[in-house]
């Protein structure tokens, strides 16, 4: 068999996907302002076979019948997420093969921060600003408090909206449930499947909390208004099937805009913190640690929801079409309160900690039409510059007045970042922090236990060799995909796995001189070439931290203090037929209009 693409004349002698994996990077070679649909017809002259492909002129968006169609956008976000329990940041433990292959065969975003808990990571990614500038940042929301993202905000699904999109939600809101104002349905989302708080059971949907009286608990699934009793499952394929099933039931003469917003891999209740199908924790049997074997059956279940969620785009044949993102909203928790076992290795601290480990998290974007020449991307990139990016990407001016960044253009053509700063704020935790270009100046307090190196050996160990790598990738419903859209994937790719790994000057854990900051002493830190922030460079280094602390002092100006936790008795669930419902409605509602 022979196909025909400029010209000239290719045998084919390998499978399918090798074939048109080899054709189509010609024609893309050939034609740079040519996408391939990665559609294909065989036609018999004489005694040869032609392959015809199919193309069309396209930028950001596909030219249908005429009119610019956006592309639709799917963004997966997983919950308490360690930086090293992703194999493509050098994880030889925990397996994501469809993952990985995301990043390898679109761009991993090698220096993508967020903020270090969830609810201000969600506010920025919502709002296109820091979530101090809006008063969500610092310690996350709990259920029992009134109070929620400011309703004067327009957020991301409203703008999409706008621009013609149907917009879903499957997963955790975690940005305000006291009031149906608040709630996702009420703010741009045209559904809502999923759990309002910050975490729930992953089997019977619960969560448990002080109320400011008592320990309560409460069922937390809700089908956009209403408590969703008759489900039933592990909340992570629940999520999966509800994903899947809107992909499928989408009417495509409309963009779709849909956020898979994962309980996993938080952890739940604390009578039962871990919790994960047996099978999946079994299949994770090379891993010591008991704890940790059960945290890897959790984000075995998180990858393979991810593969599930891109097969239903390829059976509904709008892959060609879609930009795909995944992000971890903070870093793990390694131990502590919310203890999940999650690894940040080798990067300093934990979630709730201004430090690497707790802002610097896993980050991929993925289409068919970015480039063929790099799959990453080390320019900074910041939660609060998703909204600005995915505008841009859908063919839309991004809003003015916000604090993120059109980042569009930058990545497909692997140019620098736009952005050179970055600030961290927990006024109630009493630190603040501000990257300037390759420089971090840590201020103020941070607690010892949310700011030193933990995830390493007593986490890392494996019994035996452990998987093979290439066998997994290769084995995972990515790799199907890939190969049934003409993208067979070179597995020489997968060394880029070699350079996201990171590694630092010394071993930290021999490190007995971490700086924590406290009144006038600072923690500076170059963390371009010292990410695992092992040496502090304040000393003799007093008028550069001068300028930093001026800039950090005109953002702190900008900011709204974050209210104290009150918990609110009235939240109670046995006063709302046992669910975390709303329950503020006749309460101030100016309260939270500033």
């Amino acid at each position: 068999m022979f196909g025909w693409i400029d010209g000239c004349l290719f045998e084919v002698r390998k499978g399918p996907c090798d074939t048109l994996k080899k054709i189509e990077k010609r024609a893309l070679v050939s034609y740079p302002n040519l996408v391939w649909l990665g559609q294909i017809f065989l036609m018999r002259l004489g005694d040869l076979y032609v392959i015809l492909l199919v193309m069309i002129l396209m930028s950001d968006v596909h030219k249908v019948e005429g009119e610019w169609k956006r592309p639709n956008i799917v963004f997966i976000i997983a919950d308490d997420m360690g930086y090293d329990d992703v194999s493509f940041h050098g994880s030889d433990q925990i397996m994501t093969p469809n993952i990985d292959l995301l990043a390898y065969t679109g761009v991993a975003l090698e220096r993508y921060y967020s903020h270090a808990a969830c609810t201000p990571s969600r506010s920025a990614l919502l709002t296109g600003k820091y979530a101090h500038v809006t008063g969500m940042q610092g310690y996350p929301l709990t259920n029992s408090e009134d109070r929620g993202l400011p309703v004067t905000e327009k957020i991301m699904p409203q703008y999409f909206k706008e621009l013609g999109y149907a917009t879903h939600l499957v997963g955790k809101w975690h940005v305000g449930q006291s009031r149906t104002e608040f709630l996702p349905t009420m703010r741009g989302f045209d559904t809502h499947f999923g759990h309002r708080g910050g975490f729930i059971d992953y089997y019977e949907y619960t969560l448990q909390e002080e109320n400011g009286v008592e320990e309560v608990t409460g069922f937390g699934l809700f089908r956009n208004l209403s408590a969703a009793w008759n489900d039933e499952g592990y909340i992570t394929d629940l999520y999966t099937k509800e994903a899947k099933s809107i992909i499928m039931g989408h009417n495509d003469s409309q963009p779709l805009f849909l956020v898979v917003a994962h309980n996993a891999p938080h952890s739940a209740n604390a009578a039962a913190v871990l919790q994960a199908p047996p099978e999946a924790v079994r299949s994770m049997r090379h891993i010591e640690s008991p704890q940790r074997r059960i945290y890897a059956g959790m984000v075995k279940r998180l990858d393979e929801s991810v593969g599930e969620i891109v097969k239903a785009l390829l059976e509904k044949n709008i892959i060609d079409n879609t930009i795909i993102v995944f992000v971890s909203d903070n870093g793990g928790m390694t131990s502590g309160d919310s203890i999940n076992y999650a690894s940040n290795w080798p990067l300093r601290g934990l979630k709730m900690s201004p430090f690497e480990g707790g802002i610097r998290v896993n980050g991929l974007i993925w289409s068919q039409n970015l480039t063929e020449d790099s799959h990453s991307w080390k320019g900074y990139f910041h939660v609060s510059d998703w909204l600005p990016t995915l505008m841009r990407a859908a063919g839309a001016d991004p809003p003015l007045g916000i604090d993120g960044f059109d980042l569009w253009d930058n990545i497909i053509k692997n140019k620098p970042s736009k952005r050179t700063e970055i600030y961290e704020f927990d006024d109630m935790g009493g630190h603040y922090t501000i990257f300037f270009n390759e420089y971090k100046l840590v201020t103020g307090h941070v607690p010892t236990e949310f700011g030193d190196y933990q995830g390493g050996e007593e986490l890392k160990s494996i019994i035996g060799n452990g998987p093979d790598y290439n066998d997994t990738l290769q084995n995972s419903v990515m790799h199907d995909v890939l190969c049934s859209i003409g993208k067979q994937f070179d597995f020489e790719k997968a060394k880029l796995r070699d350079k996201l790994k990171l590694t630092c000057h010394e071993d930290v854990k021999k490190n007995p001189h971490l700086c924590f900051p406290q009144n006038t002493l600072w923690c500076l830190y170059n963390v371009i070439e010292d990410p695992c922030e092992t040496e502090n460079l304040s000393k003799n280094n007093y008028r550069f931290i001068r300028s930093m602390l001026n800039r950090l002092q005109k953002e702190i100006a900008r900011s709204i203090p974050r209210q104290k936790v009150k918990r609110d008795p009235r939240s109670s669930p046995r006063l709302h037929n046992y669910t975390w419902d709303v329950w503020a409605d006749d309460n101030n509602p100016s309260l939270l209009r500033s």
